[in-house]
């Protein structure tokens, strides 16, 4: 559904743009051992990253309203999901997966945070 609306194109185009910090990641695990603090450093900018994704990508449209394109969008995307979070007038909202997804976001966060700051 989501091809539908945004356009296989564009669709590939974000499928490798997410890609590009997880590969640095795994790219990373074999320096944990020789540079631990460099590797939850960046872990840490990472998670920072997706949770500054999921808010601006979803909490701000729904607290804030977004523009009628956006709401569009969103509508068709993901019609049919089911939603937990109570309507906002008819601003988009996260569906149950992408709040499952966001609490997720927040888990690794707080772990890398945790890795990066504990003393040795």
């Amino acid at each position: 559904m989501c091809s539908l609306v945004v356009g296989r194109r564009k669709l590939w185009i974000a499928t490798l743009i997410n890609a590009v910090f997880p590969g640095i990641a795994v790219a990373l695990v074999s320096q944990l051992l020789s540079q631990p603090a460099f590797v939850t450093s960046y872990w840490v900018l990472y998670c920072a990253v997706t949770l500054a994704s999921a808010i601006l990508m979803w909490y701000i449209p729904y607290f804030l309203g977004a523009t009628e394109r956006t709401k569009q969008d969103y509508l068709r995307m993901y019609a049919g999901t089911k939603h937990v979070l109570p309507p906002r007038k008819d601003n988009p909202r996260p569906n149950l997966l992408h709040l499952c997804f966001h609490l997720l976001f927040i888990v690794n966060f707080c772990l890398a945070l945790s890795l990066r700051f504990r003393r040795l």
